[in-house]
């Protein structure tokens, strides 16, 4: 080649970074639903313990018991999903790097907004699979029947989860 702009690449992006980057974000993901079925078991199983037998129950033990051996499956499920929203978030990213190296201005600020739609979609979901997980944790359902559950207790107590964020951050920026 002429110059040094000509040669190719010395690394280049082939299908097995981004297995391995999605086997990370899925076990991250997963990890992340897992404690929180697991801390959503062990309360549920505190909770609904009679008070003279409160603190003999291993309720963590139970808890992680149900959760590998049973939600495993459902856990691994929603834990994919999200996986995959941050996936696209993420190969959005590397476009934007890539058209900010071109001097694409335009194709910058659109993956500027895609980026910003999937960050919002994935928070979305992060908040509705958090709500799934205790549904899995306190039913035994599946995750898209938990799905299903904690939406419409969202939807039904939409009043009562927004006061409870909004006092949450003010606490948080006490």
């Amino acid at each position: 080649p002429a110059c040094w702009r000509c040669f190719p690449p010395r690394y280049t992006l082939d299908h097995r970074l981004a297995v391995s980057f999605f086997v990370f974000l899925w076990n991250n993901a997963l990890n992340v639903a897992v404690g929180q079925c697991i801390i959503a078991g062990a309360v549920g199983v505190w909770f609904f313990t009679p008070n003279g037998e409160k603190g003999s129950r291993g309720a963590i033990r139970q808890s992680m018991w149900n959760a590998f051996r049973y939600h495993l499956g459902s856990l691994a499920f929603g834990a994919f999903i999200i996986a995959a929203v941050k996936l696209i978030r993420y190969v959005l990213h590397y476009f934007e790097k890539q058209a900010n190296a071109q001097k694409n201005r335009i194709m910058v600020i659109v993956l500027k907004i895609g980026q910003c739609c999937i960050f919002c979609f994935e928070q979305c979901l992060k908040f509705l699979n958090k709500n799934a997980y205790i549904q899995i944790a306190l039913m035994g359902t599946n995750f898209c029947e938990s799905a299903k559950k904690a939406c419409a207790l969202i939807l039904r107590n939409f009043a009562r989860f927004g006061t409870v964020a909004v006092l949450g951050r003010m606490i948080h920026a006490v």
